[in-house]
């Protein structure tokens, strides 16, 4: 698959492949390359009026937390292993 980030449907098709994913690089590409941010955001305005999409959106949003929930406990229990790593 080819993703055109200039297009907010080339961008749907790809963030439909692998939403867990996708939607958080989405949002690192639309931080770090301006450029995209527009159509980035067209495409994620579409997915979430999309009545198809928006319980897959719902769902990728919640996978993302425990991950990132699974992140924090992970780092809370090599802080507490050695002291040294505290931030």
């Amino acid at each position: 698959m080819i993703l055109n980030l200039n297009d907010p449907n080339s961008i749907v098709a790809w963030w439909k492949v692998l939403p867990e994913r996708h939607g958080p690089q989405l949002r690192a590409f639309a931080h770090l390359r301006p450029q995209f941010a527009f159509a980035i955001r067209a495409a994620m305005r579409a997915i979430k009026s999309d009545p198809m999409l928006r319980p897959l959106y719902e769902r990728s949003v919640l996978a993302e937390r425990a991950a990132q929930q699974r992140l924090e406990a992970a780092t809370e229990n090599i802080e507490q292993f050695d002291p040294r790593m505290a931030a």
